[in-house]
């Protein structure tokens, strides 16, 4: 399994901009109830998932989006889409709450979900990701690329006072194009 880091991708002001818009987005429901477990009324993580109708995203995050998919390779390959907007997603985990163990849907064709993750709030506590079983101890800001698809992942439940915020970007692709490095994170600078 090929998971691709890099830290400090987004830097802590721009974390702070995405987090001010999802603050306000679950004021004013952009992001609302998730799926858990089978469940499709859970409060303890909204998502906009399934709610791109309600918002426009600000050119902030248009920006990390093009800057994310140059970044990765990924410019060329189709968008996750139906998820979010523009290819986009953010969910945000309140104390309590967690993600279950899952794998993505993949794509038309058999297409692999490359996710192109930043977490731009972390929790006090607990919030921990596991990709094929396996702890990834990521940071705010930091880029963090895997087949979702492919492989199950879950975060653990978040403790403490602070919720976490997880940023989802990328694209559909080969899972071989992945796996075998034929995409290339080409590290030309993250701004």
């Amino acid at each position: 399994m090929r998971l691709e880091r890099h830290k400090n991708f987004l830097s802590e002001e721009e974390c702070g901009v995405l987090n001010v818009w999802v603050d306000q987005g679950v004021k004013n429901k952009w992001l609302d109830v998730g799926i858990s477990r089978g469940q499709s009324n859970y409060t303890k993580r909204v998502t906009n998932r399934f709610y791109g109708g309600r918002f426009e995203y600000p050119q902030i995050v248009l920006g990390i989006l093009s800057r994310i998919r140059k970044f990765c390779g990924i410019d060329s390959y189709g968008l996750i889409e139906g998820h979010g907007r523009n290819g986009v997603v953010v969910s945000c985990t309140f104390p309590g709450g967690d993600v279950y163990e899952h794998q993505d849907p993949k794509g038309k064709n058999d297409l692999s979900a490359l996710r192109c993750n930043v977490m731009t709030r972390g929790s006090d506590a607990g919030g921990k990701l596991y990709v094929n079983g396996e702890h990834i101890d990521i940071g705010v800001g930091e880029l963090h690329c895997y087949l979702a698809s492919d492989f199950e992942h879950y975060v653990t439940e978040v403790e403490g006072d602070t919720s976490r915020v997880l940023w989802m970007f990328g694209a559909y692709v080969p899972m071989n194009d992945w796996e075998d490095d034929i995409i290339k994170i080409n590290n030309l600078g993250n701004k």
